[in-house]
């Protein structure tokens, strides 16, 4: 049940993000506005992957926390990448 639970937290994660962000444009807006201030890494992501792989949902409270911090850093760059992703096609497209 452990790894059926954090694998349905991925897949609804990575199916309810893209709709998120491209149904609110004020989502969006405030991801790119960030993206363009911010540094973003990608090193992130394999670390949060690490970081959701190994750690089991029945542990202890700190390591419900390193859970946590490896889905927001996780969900969080994917949700940057899907606004720029969509800013850069809507841009695409207006110019052709």
């Amino acid at each position: 049940m452990n790894i059926e639970v954090k694998m349905d937290i991925l897949f609804a994660g990575l199916l309810l993000i893209p709709v998120l962000v491209l149904a609110v444009p004020y989502i969006k807006n405030k991801l790119i506005a960030y993206a363009e201030t911010k540094a973003i890494s990608v090193v992130s992501l394999p670390i949060s992957a690490f970081l959701i792989y190994d750690i089991s949902i029945e542990s202890n409270f700190f390591g419900l926390i390193g859970l946590s911090a490896g889905y927001i850093v996780f969900f969080f760059t994917y949700a940057v990448s899907v606004s720029l992703l969509a800013s850069t096609a809507k841009s695409k497209n207006m110019v052709q």
